[in-house]
C-alpha cells in the first residue's frame, strides 16, 4: 500500500481539536509577529554579540555548541510532548523561552550568561516554528499541505517588515533595541496559540504504540542534516561578512534581508499550484540546490549592491526548500509523530529569512 496515499486517509479520519477555536485571521497575526520577531534578531545578533565584546572565534564556537545542545536536548522534550500529545503546549512553552531569553541576551553583558541565553533562544526559536508549521496544517485538515504556503507566506511579510525598519530602530537604540523588540514580539503571541489545535491527533484516535518512521523519513533528515551544517555555518557570518568586508552599513543589512523574506512571499503563495506542474520531491531539490549556488556566489562579490540582486533571486529557492520540506516531512509521517518530525532543522543557527 502507498505510505502517502495511508496517511492521507489517516488525516482525513482525524479531526483537529474543536477546542482550538481555529481563526484564520489570528493565525496570520502569529505568523506575521513571530517571524518579524525573528527579523529583529536573526541578522542582527552576531553583530550586537561582537559589539558587546565576542569575537569571531567565540562567536563560531557559541554555535557549533548550540547546534549539539539542539541535536540532543530538542528531540528528547519533542517526544515526551508526542507521548503525551501536549503539542500547543510544547509550542507556547518554546515560544515563552525565545522570548525571555531574547530579552535576556541585553539584561546582563556578562559572557556566560550570554552564552546561556543565546542557547536557550537558538533551542527553541527554530523548532517552534517547525512545530507550528505542523499544528498549522492540522488545522486546516485535508486542505492543509495546500494552505500551508499561504500562511508561511505572511510570515516572510512579518520578517520583511521588520528588517526593513531595523535600520530606523537600530539609530534610536541601538542592536539591544532590536533584542527586546524581537523579545516582546514572541511573548506577545502566548495568549493568541489557543487558535492552534490542542494536539495533531485526538487522544481517543492515538494508536496504543508510536508507529515506526518510514526509512524514507530518515533518509531525508540525513540530506538535510548534511545540507543544514554548511548552512549554518554560512549563516552565522553573513550578515558580517556583509558589513565588514562587502562595505554593507546597518541599514544596508536590514535592507537585504527585506528583500530576502519579501522575493519569497509570491512564490510561497502558488506553491500549492507548482506542485500540480512539479512534485514536491522535485521541488524540494530545486531550492536547495538553487541555494546552495547563492551561498557560494556570494563568496565571488565584491560590493554589496550585487547583494540585492542574489537576494532577490535567493526568494523563490528558499520556498521552493521550505515549504516542500515541511510538506514532505508531513506526508511520509504519521502524524502523531508532529513534534519529534522537526529534527529537521534543529542543527540550524536560525532560518535565513524566518
Amino acid at each position: 500500500m502507498n505510505l502517502t496515499a495511508s496517511l492521507t486517509r489517516v488525516r482525513s479520519a482525524l479531526r483537529p481539536n474543536q477546542d482550538s477555536g481555529t481563526s484564520t485571521p489570528i493565525q496570520v497575526l502569529i505568523y506575521i509577529v513571530t517571524y518579524a520577531g525573528r527579523g529583529f534578531y536573526a541578522p542582527f545578533i552576531g553583530l550586537y554579540l561582537l559589539s558587546v565584546g565576542f569575537t569571531p572565534i567565540e562567536l563560531g564556537l557559541l554555535t557549533g555548541v548550540s547546534a549539539l545542545v539542539r541535536l540532543v536536548v530538542s528531540p528528547w522534550i519533542n517526544a515526551l510532548a508526542d507521548r503525551a500529545g501536549a503539542h500547543r503546549k510544547l509550542l507556547g512553552g518554546m515560544i515563552g523561552a525565545t522570548g525571555l531569553s531574547t530579552l535576556g541576551v541585553v539584561a546582563l553583558l556578562f559572557k556566560p550568561w550570554l552564552w546561556g541565553m543565546f542557547l536557550i533562544r537558538d533551542s527553541t526559536d527554530v523548532p517552534s516554528a517547525a512545530l507550528m508549521s505542523q499544528l498549522s496544517m492540522t488545522s486546516y485538515g485535508a486542505g492543509g499541505q495546500g494552505m500551508y504556503g499561504k500562511l508561511r507566506a505572511m510570515g516572510s511579510l512579518g520578517w520583511g517588515l521588520a528588517t526593513i525598519t531595523a535600520g530606523f530602530f537600530i539609530s534610536i537604540g541601538g542592536y539591544a533595541l532590536l533584542m527586546v523588540l524581537s523579545g516582546v514580539a514572541n511573548l506577545l503571541m502566548l495568549p493568541f496559540l489557543r487558535t492552534f489545535p490542542a494536539r495533531t491527533v485526538e487522544k481517543s484516535a492515538r494508536p496504543t504504540h508510536t508507529p515506526k518512521r518510514h526509512k524514507a523519513f530518515w533518509l531525508l533528515m540525513a540530506a538535510n542534516l548534511c545540507f543544514y551544517m554548511g548552512m549554518n555555518a554560512m549563516i552565522v557570518f553573513s550578515w558580517a561578512y556583509f558589513k565588514d568586508y562587502l562595505g554593507a552599513d546597518d541599514a544596508m543589512v536590514g535592507l537585504i534581508a527585506a528583500l530576502m523574506g519579501l522575493s519569497e512571499i509570491p512564490w510561497m503563495m502558488v506553491m500549492s499550484r507548482i506542485y500540480k506542474r512539479v512534485p514536491v520531491r522535485k521541488a524540494l531539490w530545486i531550492g536547495i540546490v538553487g541555494q546552495a549556488v547563492f551561498f557560494l556566489s556570494m563568496a565571488l562579490l565584491t560590493d554589496s549592491a550585487l547583494l540585492i540582486v542574489f537576494g532577490i533571486v535567493r526568494g523563490g529557492f528558499y520556498a521552493f526548500q521550505n515549504i516542500s520540506l515541511t510538506v514532505m516531512v508531513n506526508q511520509i509521517s504519521h502524524p502523531v509523530n508532529a513534534a519529534t518530525n522537526q529534527r529537521r532543522k534543529r542543527i540550524e543557527a536560525g532560518e535565513v529569512v524566518g
